[in-house]
């Protein structure tokens, strides 16, 4: 039995239930209002992010490579989340709103990620798929494709054993610098081969805008110019860490970014659909632990979301059960959970997979 999506209009019930959230918090405590807009403070945070980035990669320029792998696992991906939290920021125009200072961070900050652009693609699906599709796996571009997660469950059911291997294989790969390039090619055939079922959606269900290859290129030419710059300067092995720490952040190694991500939304819950985490975290994240209140009030700077949560603690009070470390771990041990639970994922989607769900096409 396979699940009809959702209509093609108007914003998911999760994202319909932020808004009323925010209405609710703001008829009771009208002050709120005046905490939106942005804080171009925020920009401060650059040169000091530059500065512990690059200092670090100097330090580690002349180690061995077990202290380079080391420090970009331990420290490297912390810095580099710190550094990627400020997407978050810009993406919701809360650094600078003026289209020309606004594009001025940007390329700042890909300086730091040379993500060759992908900052860019992130700020688009973000603020057009994301949040207004918020527990819509049809339209909200950060749900697991459903094909792969069921292939791996079958896997999980059927043979224990060879899921487990693949697990950790998993995590080799990504532990490797660049590995989740590398795992891109070789995991989706491993996958495949041992679950005997097709693993990518057939189904177009992005939603999102997208930039354009001309907004693409200045950020392209400042991460070659980048990486370019730290060769010259520091030499081969502070790139080497800093793709490594690229590496963890964005793999299945990346504890504090994966674990974070794996914290905020639970799925199924229309009543609190986001759930924050409080604590020291977000000195470091920039205060992205405050998720159910940015998703309420999207308008309102990093340094105003605690006011937001003080302000209202009977509306925000959706708290994470458990520290993104702990999320981490429940979803490697358990050879990588659903990042979220759906309705979907109770059905079989074996005829969607195959592309004879002519249905969910149209």
């Amino acid at each position: 039995m396979t699940q009809e999506p959702a209509p093609k209009h108007g914003i998911s019930p999760q994202s319909r239930r932020h808004n009323d959230m925010r209405r609710d918090a703001v008829k009771a405590h009208p002050e709120l209002a005046g905490l939106s807009g942005p804080d171009p403070r925020t920009a401060l945070a650059l040169p000091i992010l530059l500065a512990v980035h690059w200092g670090i990669a100097w330090l580690v320029s002349d180690a061995g490579i077990i202290v380079i792998g080391l420090s970009a696992f331990l420290v490297g991906q912390l810095v580099y989340h710190s550094a990627a939290s400020l997407i978050h920021e810009t993406c919701h125009k809360l650094v600078f709103r003026e289209p020309r200072a606004k594009l001025g961070f940007d390329l700042a900050l890909e300086f730091i990620l040379t993500s060759y652009g992908k900052q860019l693609i992130y700020q688009h699906q973000h603020i057009t798929s994301h949040h207004p599709f918020v527990g819509d796996y049809e339209r909200d571009y950060e749900h697991e494709d459903i094909c792969a997660l069921q292939a791996r469950q079958h896997v999980i059911r059927t043979t224990p054993k060879r899921q487990r291997a693949l697990t950790l294989i998993t995590l080799v790969i990504h532990s490797l610098p660049l590995g989740f390039m590398l795992a891109d090619v070789i995991l989706p055939r491993l996958n495949a081969w041992a679950s005997g079922r097709p693993i990518s959606d057939p189904v177009d269900r992005f939603t999102g805008t997208r930039p354009t290859s001309s907004e693409m290129r200045p950020f392209i030419a400042v991460s070659i110019l980048s990486n370019i710059a730290m060769i010259a300067l520091l030499g081969p092995w502070a790139l080497l860490y800093h793709l490594w720490s690229l590496s963890f952040f964005l793999g299945k190694m990346g504890i504090s970014n994966l674990g974070q991500s794996l914290s905020e939304h639970p799925g199924t819950d229309d009543v609190n659909p986001t759930r924050s985490t409080y604590g020291p975290i977000n000195w470091l994240l920039f205060n992205t632990g405050y998720h159910n209140e940015h998703h309420s009030f999207p308008n309102v700077a990093w340094t105003r979301l605690p006011a937001l949560h003080r302000g209202a603690p009977e509306v925000f009070h959706a708290e994470a059960a458990k520290s993104y470390l702990g999320c981490w771990w429940d979803h490697v041990k358990n050879d990588f959970t659903a990042s979220r639970a759906l309705e979907i994922h109770e059905h079989d989607q074996s005829a969607r997979c195959e592309g004879r769900d002519t249905a969910l096409k149209t």
